[in-house]
């Protein structure tokens, strides 16, 4: 599956698009981002979707470059699993 890393891609980017969903959502929609975080640009109070979308995305290319990514190694038959 590491040959096709687009498909890796994509499915990275359903799930931030459903992630972005629901804080959205709660951010411009309910209006916390303009009540409790007026001290923040207009910009940021009510983003569009799509930059949340964005800014979901870059956030886990932050953490996949900050905490590293996970990958698993598989044995090569040494005789010594138990």
């Amino acid at each position: 599956m590491n040959a096709i890393p687009v498909v890796g891609w994509l499915i990275s980017f359903v799930i931030n698009v459903f992630l972005s969903i629901p804080f959205w959502f709660i951010w411009t929609v309910c209006g916390v981002g303009r009540n409790y975080f007026s001290f923040l640009p207009e910009t940021l109070q009510a983003p569009g979707f799509w930059a949340v979308v964005g800014i979901f995305i870059c956030f886990e290319i932050l953490r996949g470059v900050i905490f590293g990514l996970k990958t698993e190694t598989k044995s090569s038959g040494g005789g010594d699993d138990k």
